[in-house]
């Protein structure tokens, strides 16, 4: 069933015109086919009763379900060949809350002003999708792309940094201790990874310096496996 962002008007459902050529022209739905629509109201879900102006009646509201019970903010840096929309697509499946891009030491990207926005628009457009595709009740949100330094000011109730330099650690052990409603940053790093003062630094700033396994992971896929253990763990 096809999955959409949109308003609620009385008992009736918008979506975008951008939506509405998708569903219209690209998905080939007609009059009669059923579809959710997520609205500042919650979830719904609707019947196409006409598609010329496109109509969309409610039938009935649906129990929202899908979102996790423990928030995940997900700080990534940035990522060379597009492995960082990579991060973005994957990590809205598995339930990352909010997204925070950043350029650190070893970032090899560096980007201008009207880049930053540039690419920041085109992340919103990869959320957007892959948050209708996994039926996600809420779009992450996504931050401004930032320095290392701002990342490490971010408050939770549980600040990781993943180092792959740093000691064995049970990172199961560790994400089944959080409790539900509490908020949890990870930091993942570039290609190159982190700099020794870097992580001195977040150590001095009270962060848990920790380890994703016995391998030495890509950085796309150490944002992947951390969301999907957390995902995991958090759904028992």
């Amino acid at each position: 069933m096809e999955h959409f962002f949109g308003q609620r008007k009385n008992d009736e459902l918008l979506i975008s015109k951008e939506d509405e050529r998708h569903l219209l022209l690209v998905l080939h739905r007609h009059e009669g086919d059923e579809l959710e629509v997520v609205t500042d109201e919650g979830l719904f879900l609707g019947r196409i009763e006409g598609t010329s102006p496109l109509k969309i009646a409610i039938i009935h509201s649906l129990e929202p379900t899908r979102e996790l019970k423990k928030d995940l903010v997900l700080a990534f840096a940035l990522l060379k060949g597009g492995h960082d929309e990579l991060v973005l697509q994957k990590g809205t499946e598995l339930g990352v809350k909010t997204f925070i891009p950043f350029i650190s030491q070893r970032t090899i990207i560096r980007l201008d002003a009207k880049e930053k926005e540039k690419r920041k628009e085109r992340y919103r457009k990869i959320i957007k999708g892959a948050s209708e595709q996994s039926r996600r009740e809420i779009i992450p949100q996504l931050e401004n792309i930032v320095d290392f330094k701002d990342v490490l000011s971010q408050k939770a109730e549980h600040r990781y940094l993943a180092y792959e330099m740093s000691e064995e650690f049970s990172l199961v052990k560790e994400l089944s201790s959080i409790k539900e409603g509490e908020k949890s940053i990870v930091i993942i790093g570039p290609e190159g990874g982190f700099s020794p003062s870097e992580v001195e630094e977040a150590q001095k700033l009270g962060w848990k310096i920790i380890s994703l396994g016995k391998r030495i992971l890509r950085a796309e896929s150490a944002s992947i496996y951390f969301s999907s253990v957390f995902s995991f763990l958090a759904e028992q």
